[in-house]
């Protein structure tokens, strides 16, 4: 991703912002991934010094992906936008149009039925359709029981740490937001993990454990402007401890400036949930397997282009970008295939090879790594659409 295209993104994200005209309107059944923008973006700089007080711990757990920028019509597509930068440390590039299609396929997405949600009915939300569709493992944490926001930091902290991509409802502060109303009693708003810090070392029983100190990093989707001195002006990312981020709904809308603009719902698992889901990696029920290896992708943007209404009936025009897959290799005297699909309703569940030749049309390219290659081998794609969808396995070439 170049810094030219980011600071360009941010800035007309920022222009758009200033000058959408919503309507909004809350509701405690129907929570929406929607922020009013422009109240954030008026935060000040020394609010935002101010907040430098998480005092992140000594041994750190990162995700190494790119920010991304979030569409705000038809009820905002945070959750979308979600499934998208977890999609893409494992693989795999779709647009948020069609995560919320394959999320929602019989629902117009003008409709705040058709978001991409956490714990509305299926009692995971229809994050685990979205995550069967686009082909990605899904672990839930199970809301339904009686359990502390303790315990669901440290289920987050522990899926994270694990290298799962964990996808989280957050509430916002009403009042920095500028909203109507208190906002809903469980979440506002849909965000990826990507950091989490401790004093602690990140190993051992210490990975599913609650420390008040620890630090979790949100990736805001929306707001060009960071909490903390790691998280400078410009970024995307917000950190707070694990302690202090927890407020009620009331607390929740208090005080001003960055540090109070997110927290996680203060719960005793009686007067209130709280919804998370982890992408732990790509479907691969191969027998014998998972013989899937790791690949990441990057893109030249972090963002699809500018909605001009709302509701938004069609999405955008789409961009050009260009796209760079990383295949980590396992075994460097090992041959591997990489395979490239450009729709997800052919992406097999296993047996690649064999579905290769099988239905060799399911395949956009394909890509032989020889034994000897190295530890990583990288494809570039200079010139795909923002619009498009693009899905890449590899597997080695004696797999079934």
């Amino acid at each position: 991703m170049s810094v030219t295209d980011t600071s360009a993104s941010i800035r007309a994200f920022a222009h758009v912002a200033s000058n959408a005209m919503r309507t909004v309107s809350w509701s405690r059944t129907v929570r929406r991934g929607i922020l009013a923008a422009t109240a954030v973006l008026s935060v000040s700089s020394a609010s935002m010094v101010a907040a430098d007080t998480t005092s992140p711990g000594a041994y750190t757990s990162t995700a190494p992906m790119a920010p991304r920028l979030q569409w705000d019509p038809n009820y905002g597509y945070c959750g979308e936008t979600s499934m998208i930068m977890a999609g893409m440390r494992f693989g795999q590039y779709t647009s948020q149009w069609t995560a919320r299609r394959v999320a929602s396929a019989r629902t117009n997405q003008t409709l705040e039925a058709s978001q991409l949600l956490l714990g509305v009915s299926p009692p995971d939300g229809n994050a685990v359709t979205a995550a069967a569709g686009m082909r990605l493992k899904l672990a839930s944490y199970d809301s339904t029981g009686s359990s502390s926001t303790p315990d669901y930091l440290a289920w987050v902290k522990q899926q994270f740490v694990r290298g799962g991509i964990v996808i989280m409802g957050v509430l916002t502060n009403a009042n920095i937001v500028g909203r109507d109303g208190p906002g809903d009693s469980e979440y506002d708003h849909i965000v990826p993990v990507l950091r989490i810090t401790s004093d602690q070392p990140l190993d051992g029983e210490n990975v599913g454990r609650y420390f008040p100190t620890d630090t979790l990093t949100l990736g805001d989707l929306e707001t060009p402007r960071g909490n903390t001195a790691d998280n400078p002006p410009g970024s995307t990312l917000y950190t707070y401890r694990f302690d202090t981020v927890q407020k009620t709904r009331q607390q929740a809308n208090r005080g001003s400036g960055p540090a109070n603009l997110y927290s996680v719902l203060k719960s005793t698992g009686t007067d209130g949930s709280n919804y998370a889901v982890a992408v732990t990696g790509v479907t691969d029920t191969s027998p014998g397997g998972p013989y899937v290896i790791p690949v990441a992708l990057t893109s030249s943007r972090i963002s699809e282009g500018l909605p001009t209404r709302d509701p938004m009936p069609t999405p955008p025009r789409a961009k050009s970008m260009a796209l760079t897959a990383t295949v980590t290799i396992p075994d460097t005297g090992t041959a591997y295939r990489l395979y490239e699909y450009t729709n997800f309703k052919v992406v097999p569940r296993g047996n690649f090879n064999a579905a290769a030749a099988k239905n060799p049309r399911h395949i956009a390219h394909a890509w032989d790594i020889p034994a000897g290659t190295g530890s990583e081998y990288t494809v570039h794609l200079p010139h795909v659409s923002t619009a498009g969808t693009y899905v890449f396995r590899a597997v080695p070439t004696s797999a079934p």
